[in-house]
């Protein structure tokens, strides 16, 4: 626990088009804990690579105090990013990164900031997380790393965040860690949060965002098809895993997902199939064969049915995106 002189610094690194909802929703936190202790607990300050303004993905321009080659103390140094997560200046980024892990400041990140930790090598001995939607092409560049599906993670003196809302969800777990449970209850219930997730809550993004609610056999039947994604089971391997008949597999998943057990599987593989055409630069071959399917003629067929859209054009989507990311797409849009 802190003392009542300390005031904790934290900087936030902005990489253009990044999320305002996230930056301002860590930022909050960190206002109201002033406010609510009646002192200032917590100081901040924005900076981006030259000391100039940053533009938020939804257009607003955000002055900041700081360069990135400027001396500054600071606690806590977040990166906030959102589409473009491999900047032009990523070596001079990930320099300064590695100078303030060895003083000693706790390293964080929202969003795809996640992206940027990994490839400066900072998260190779900790757990930790990004949106769903990325998920697929994370795990794809960095193996070795324990990804989790939570919305946030603290471990190691790493902080990362799903983003959206689970950035001051975060925030007000590092504020409970220094001034109390109490107060980071009081600034949760001025924000109308009438419950703060805990680090070990799951996402539960595109097919999955029902999970949560569904009888317990189909959420293990719903586990195995995720950890079976490249070399999909039939109905005769899946039942017995869960300790069911075929016959009441398939009357589970009727009831409660009004699909077929084969029908959902396909439909998480070509959810899968489209974040990594979106996020990754794979060839179409091999997202197919990634998720299960062995002919890309097929999955072409399959892809298109389910969204509208041949992979080809989904690819061009992404790619627009991470080029002119304040720009969205039909495409994007609807896959939101």
């Amino acid at each position: 626990m802190l003392t009542r002189a300390d005031t904790t610094r934290f900087s936030f690194f902005l990489v253009d088009e990044f999320s305002a909802m996230c930056l301002m929703s860590a930022v909050e936190a960190l206002r109201a804990a002033n406010y609510v202790l009646g002192r200032k607990v917590y100081d901040w300050r924005l900076v981006t690579v030259d000391g100039a303004t940053a533009k938020a993905s939804n257009g607003l321009r955000i002055e900041v105090e700081r360069s990135l080659s400027d001396e500054f103390e600071t606690d806590y140094f977040f990166i906030v990013s959102s589409f473009i997560n491999n900047p032009p200046f990523r070596s001079k980024l990930h320099a300064r990164l590695r100078q303030f892990d060895r003083q000693g400041v706790q390293l964080g990140a929202l969003s795809c900031g996640t992206f940027i930790l990994a490839r400066a090598g900072l998260l190779n001995n900790a757990r930790c997380t990004v949106h769903w939607e990325y998920q697929p092409a994370f795990a794809e560049e960095f193996p070795e790393i324990a990804l989790t599906q939570d919305v946030y993670v603290i471990d190691k003196r790493r902080y990362t965040s799903a983003g959206g809302i689970a950035g001051m969800e975060m925030m007000l777990q590092i504020i409970a860690a220094q001034h109390g449970t109490a107060v980071s209850q009081k600034i949760a219930n001025n924000f109308q949060l009438d419950r703060v997730r805990g680090s070990g809550a799951s996402q539960r993004g595109g097919a999955l965002a029902r999970l949560e609610s569904l009888p317990q056999p189909v959420q293990q039947a719903v586990k195995i098809m995720l950890d079976n994604v490249e070399q999909p089971l039939s109905n005769a391997e899946i039942a017995p895993r869960i300790r069911t008949s075929v016959r009441n597999l398939e009357r589970m998943f009727k009831r409660n997902l009004q699909a077929s057990p084969a029908k959902f599987y396909l439909s998480l593989r070509l959810e899968k199939a489209r974040e990594l055409l979106m996020h990754t630069n794979q060839a179409t071959l091999d997202v197919a064969l990634q998720c299960g399917f062995s002919s890309s003629s097929y999955f072409a067929r399959c892809f298109q049915r389910e969204f509208g859209q041949r992979p080809s054009e989904i690819r061009r989507a992404g790619a627009a995106l991470a080029v002119t990311p304040s720009v969205l797409s039909p495409a994007w849009m609807a896959a939101r």
